[in-house]
């Protein structure tokens, strides 16, 4: 109690001073109608600008809840569309009975490392064996083409992305279908990479449009990877030498979807199957 007396005899002249400011003050608003309808329509603007920060910052720490909601409609969305199911054919002379099974599931996940500067480049994503992810699942963001899961721990999975030496996978010019396979020179300009095997009896404009051919497990038919940005042809040469824009701006990337092949494991078991049928038939 002393301490509080104390403290108010040491800073009386402070405290009656803003006793007093405070009584003018509400003297005059209460007496005089303009400044009370000033003093109340600053008041608002205050409040109003006090919310807008508020609502502003709630908005913001939730972005990651938001970003998370839209991955995961994104991949409910992909995996409901028509190119993601596998018609079964059963039909038997002029009755035709078609079934259609999903063929493709899809994973958000989150870029959690990411490297685009070196000769081999990986990606690493907050989602493991826990979260259903599997070596050698293809990896896309925004219907493009990212990469295929190399590796995986119990909670995160390391990508092999375009932008490495090893990653090569089959595509095709959109329009004549004609197919070939997608390389990145090692070191090279992450936006770009390399469609080689496409002969020269191919007609390919700059502009043209290449995608996935579905032939592997990792990707569906026809998802985009870029578009052909050079072509430089060497006379001594078979094969056109394409150079295209990738579609994936792999500094951006943030979120992705992991797509499984449910028909994986069946198309593999069966030709293994007829491999070690040829081997046994081989004298």
């Amino acid at each position: 109690m002393k301490n509080i007396i104390e403290l108010i005899k040491r800073h009386f002249v402070f405290i009656l001073f803003v006793i007093l400011f405070i009584f003018s003050g509400a003297v005059l608003f209460s007496s005089n109608r303009y400044q009370r309808a000033a003093f109340l329509q600053q008041s608002s603007d205050w409040v109003g600008k006090i919310y807008g920060w508020r609502d502003e910052l709630q908005r913001y720490l939730r972005l990651k809840e938001i970003n998370d909601q839209l991955a995961l409609e994104n991949a409910t969305l992909r995996a409901g569309m028509p190119d993601n199911f596998f018609v079964l054919d059963t039909s038997v002379g002029q009755k035709e009975d078609t079934l259609r099974r999903q063929r493709y599931s899809y994973r958000s996940a989150r870029v959690v490392n990411a490297s685009v500067n070196r000769e081999n480049n990986y990606l690493t994503l907050d989602r493991g064996l826990f979260g259903g992810i599997r070596p050698n699942m293809g990896v896309i963001s925004n219907g493009s083409v990212v990469g295929v899961v190399s590796s995986v721990s119990d909670n995160f999975a390391v990508v092999l992305p375009i932008l490495n030496s090893k990653f090569q996978e089959s595509v095709k010019m959109k329009g004549s279908g004609d197919f070939g396979l997608i390389a990145w020179p090692p070191g090279s300009d992450p936006a770009y990479a390399d469609v080689r095997d496409i002969p020269k009896h191919v007609q390919v404009n700059i502009g043209d449009t290449v995608l996935t051919t579905g032939f592997g497990s990792h990707f569906p038919n026809d998802l985009l990877i870029g578009y052909i940005s050079e072509i430089n042809d060497q006379p001594e040469e078979n094969f056109h030498r394409i150079k295209i824009l990738l579609s994936t701006d792999f500094r951006k990337l943030s979120y992705v979807q992991v797509v499984s092949d449910i028909f994986k494991e069946e198309q593999d078991s069966l030709l293994n199957q007829q491999r070690i049928h040829d081997d046994t038939d081989t004298p």
